[in-house]
């Protein structure tokens, strides 16, 4: 690896972090290797000699003590204002998957022969053998990512003579749920702006990037982020003694129906330039029962991920109604047909059983609540309250404040299905071409990995949309405002225990690349990156990034 001048550190960071553990929400592994990193750079000479341009900055009330490290390094050649920022996230998902070897899942060295003897997926034993993989877990995600960029900023602070810009490096906790890392962090990259008077020109995450198909060769790079939204649906029914069960409508079988009518409809991928998101996939879908008994359930509950790329909250909304609505009606004809057929069967007679069925919004249900009860935020705010002293799930939060608006304030006793949103929610961005400043950007990057693409025999493909959930959701939002409004008038409480920054994160509107070391398998026990593209040309591929563009002309 004589050619890779980063290669050996960047494999022995690797190395070093992925053996400290930091699962997500786990006591102290996440702020033990953000200590680390934090301590790392604070050896580098640079920073010996300018302390206080690192920052630590704890996460407010957190049960774990995580902090986000933020370190920034200034260009000599001139007093150029242009800044990139070098950012990953240090948490990692758990390692139960791991099983009978799952203590070796933070040994890159011992972990690979383990496996070995476990396995016969010939893919993973061929690269075992190869040599040219790093097994572990957060060796793809994302540890190696990080790594990367703490040998950036190393070379950076030795050459600042060659740079007209400056450097940020940063890394997060928490991006394995709930991004609380990189939400809190804008504050400091907004006060870094405003201190020295910064221009954000672009930021690169180093998230891990894979093969798309089995033998895909290409490194794909990504100019934004694919959104997500979490749609619930709260589904009250009529219950009814199960003896007596056509004189009920089910809400089971709602839920039932909506699953059915979304979960993974391909139609319901989202597109922008030819990149199609993943459809939505239900994620949880429950009744509502507390315990056993004869009784159907009075009501049911079901949510689904639903990534966006280019759609309008409203037009996501229009369409999930709809969805609701369609599904109303069909539980009620099919118990009637059913109804018909049993009473035929039986000899009983038949009537009709007519209900009103109604689909609504969260913004419509609280504003009939508000209606009716004028201080009904003071109730909401004491739910949201106890709920996050519980350290309740924040999707049942949500469905609390919902349950007690529709069944305690309105006494909703119809077949009615009540469509909100739950956390997270992750904005979508990417780089548009039809905006001119941001097409001149994305031409210009694609132009550059070409080059150093033809230069180093690889292929290097730009992609609109990082595919998976990912941090730089939070730089740049594309939604207009009337999207915004949709999504927060439909989010309860949304400022009171999920307080997403948007107008922060506009005011920011920074480009959100991502820059991934190549990986296989993330979130799986196989989890691996592979050490000459990543931990070689990687590097020097976001060298060059840094030289094109923190370089005045």
């Amino acid at each position: 690896m004589q050619n890779y001048p980063f290669y050996d550190e960047a494999l022995a960071l690797t190395k070093k972090l992925v053996s400290i553990p930091s699962m997500n929400n786990s006591d102290g592994g996440e702020r033990a290797v953000a200590d680390y990193m934090a301590a790392w750079i604070r050896e580098l000479p640079y920073f010996k000699a300018h302390p206080d341009q690192v920052i630590t900055q704890p996460l407010k009330d957190d049960p774990y003590d995580r902090i986000n490290v933020v370190a920034i390094a200034f260009g000599s050649r001139s007093n150029s204002n242009e800044t990139i920022i070098l950012h990953g996230h240090h948490d990692t998902v758990g390692i139960d998957d791991y099983g009978s070897i799952k203590e070796y899942a933070f040994d890159c060295d011992a972990l690979p022969e383990k496996i070995k003897s476990i396995t016969s997926d010939p893919e993973v034993l061929a690269d075992i053998e190869s040599g040219e993989w790093m097994f572990g877990r957060g060796s793809s995600d994302m540890k190696s990512g990080d790594a990367v960029n703490m040998v950036l900023m190393r070379y950076f602070t030795e050459h600042l003579n060659q740079f007209d810009g400056n450097l940020i490096f940063m890394t997060n906790p928490v991006e394995e749920n709930q991004h609380t890392g990189i939400i809190e962090s804008l504050n400091v990259l907004e006060e870094l702006k405003a201190k020295y008077g910064l221009t954000y020109k672009m930021a690169m995450n180093t998230d891990f990037i894979s093969p798309a198909f089995p033998g895909d060769t290409a490194h794909y790079f990504h100019a934004g982020a694919v959104g997500k939204i979490l749609p619930c649906f709260y589904i009250i029914g009529k219950p009814t003694h199960s003896g007596q069960g056509f004189e009920g409508f089910s809400a089971s079988m709602v839920a039932a129906e909506i699953t059915r009518n979304i979960d993974m409809r391909a139609e319901f991928s989202d597109v922008y330039n030819g990149e199609f998101a993943m459809p939505p996939t239900v994620l949880k879908m429950r009744d509502l029962k507390p315990s056993y008994d004869v009784q159907t359930a009075f009501s049911a509950f079901v949510y689904f991920n639903y990534f966006i790329h280019n759609m309008e909250m409203d037009e996501i909304f229009a369409r999930l109604r709809k969805v609701a609505e369609d599904a109303l009606n069909t539980v009620d004809t099919y118990t009637d047909e059913q109804n018909k057929v049993y009473c035929k069967m039986t000899g009983a007679d038949y009537y009709k059983r007519e209900y009103q069925l109604k689909v609504m919004e969260y913004s419509e249900l609280y504003e009939k609540a508000k209606a009716l009860k004028p201080d009904v935020d003071e109730d909401i705010r004491a739910i949201t309250k106890q709920s996050l002293e519980e350290n309740l799930d924040r999707r049942e939060l949500c469905l609390k404040i919902v349950e007690y608006l529709a069944n305690n304030i309105l006494s909703i006793n119809t077949p009615t299905v009540i469509l909100f949103l739950a956390p997270p929610y992750c904005p979508r961005n990417t780089l548009k071409r039809e905006i001119p400043e941001e097409g001149a950007l994305l031409d210009s990057v694609v132009d550059l990995l070409n080059q150093l693409g033809q230069e180093m025999g690889e292929e290097l493909k730009m992609m609109q949309f990082f595919p998976v959930l990912t941090d730089s959701s939070y730089l740049k939002l594309d939604d207009t405002d009337t999207s915004i409004k949709t999504l927060v008038d439909n989010f309860p409480d949304m400022k009171g225990h999920y307080d997403v920054p948007l107008d922060q994160i506009k005011r920011l509107n920074i480009p959100a690349f991502n820059f991934g070391c190549h990986g296989k398998d993330a979130h799986k026990w196989t989890e691996r990156v592979h050490k000459e593209y990543s931990f070689g040309k990687l590097p020097i591929i976001m060298l060059r990034v840094l030289e094109k563009y923190l370089n005045e002309k």
